[in-house]
């Protein structure tokens, strides 16, 4: 187990399925708070909150959840809230450092977000807050299992507000989301899809190593066996395979220097249109070769 979930006020987060935020916590609850105005004046208020913390008997994230808490009956009564806090072999995390530690906190991260996504949710998922490593953690989940409904955000607010520690803005103060750019895999293939019925995030990236892997292999394979005349791929082939230079290549086909060079154009010029690039030189064409001409066809487990 991971992570323990501890619901705080109204407990219904868990039956919710339109939006939720997931937001990382350290000692700074303002953080989550300034977030739920901003998402409420764009219109996107979410229908339940879950926050991920270490040890919440560390004094700073216990005043924290208290503070969050009274803040949600006063401000946010209709808004579950929800506490996830992190452990491994059920003794909460004091801090993120150690590799069990690391690898305990993404699983939860991940499961989290994965739940969400699996439920059909909308994520916001909010990473200022909290130990650095969960940001990156964040960022992580959001590739592998982000739509393009769902927003990553960082948070940025005046100066004075930041410092005063205060749970919403005063008169001339303001708050902001700044959204995180996410390429989600997903986006990339539908078979990165298959990636949200594995709950290790690990194992998640290692599924998603190989896919990309055997797609990189089938575009080169593609390219090569439809897009190629037989003068060219003997062309292409001496050069992505064995690394030689025009003249060496036309050295060994036989053939002069310039018609290798029309035959590396014609590939250059190909390629292009091929991987919808705007241009592609001698470098690009191996590099996006390589993976075809140097190993076998990649396995898909």
């Amino acid at each position: 187990m991971f992570f323990r979930h501890q619901a705080m006020g109204n407990s219904n987060c868990m039956q919710s399925n339109n939006s939720i935020l997931i937001a990382t916590l350290g000692s700074k609850p303002q953080i989550i708070t300034l977030s739920l105005d901003c998402l409420r004046q764009s219109g996107e208020m979410p229908d339940c909150v879950a926050v991920v913390h270490a040890d919440q008997q560390r004094l700073e994230t216990q005043q924290a959840l208290q503070a969050l808490q009274a803040d949600f009956a006063i401000h946010s009564p209709q808004t579950p809230l929800r506490s996830l806090e992190l452990s491994y072999q059920s003794t909460p995390l004091q801090d993120i450092t150690q590799p069990d530690e690391v690898e305990s906190a993404f699983q939860a991260l991940y499961a989290e977000v994965r739940s969400a996504k699996l439920a059909d949710r909308r994520v916001h998922l909010q990473i200022a807050g909290g130990r650095r490593t969960l940001s990156v953690f964040g960022m992580a989940a959001a590739q592998m299992l982000f739509d393009d409904q769902d927003r990553l955000w960082h948070l940025a607010s005046h100066p004075e507000l930041e410092a005063s520690g205060r749970l919403h803005a005063a008169v001339g103060e303001w708050a902001r989301l700044i959204p995180i750019p996410v390429i989600a895999w997903g986006r990339l293939s539908p078979a990165f899809d298959a990636l949200r019925r594995v709950d290790d995030p690990l194992a998640a990236a290692q599924a998603l190593s190989r896919l990309r892997l055997r797609e990189q292999w089938d575009a080169a394979r593609i390219f090569v066996l439809t897009r190629l005349s037989p003068a060219e791929l003997s062309a292409v082939e001496l050069l992505s395979r064995e690394g030689l230079g025009q003249n060496e290549i036309a050295a060994r086909l036989s053939l002069s220097p310039r018609t290798v060079e029309q035959h590396l154009r014609s590939a250059y010029r190909k390629a292009a249109e091929h991987w919808d690039l705007e241009d592609v030189n001698q470098a690009q064409l191996v590099r996006l070769l390589s993976l075809y001409f140097s190993y076998g066809m990649p396995q898909k487990n």
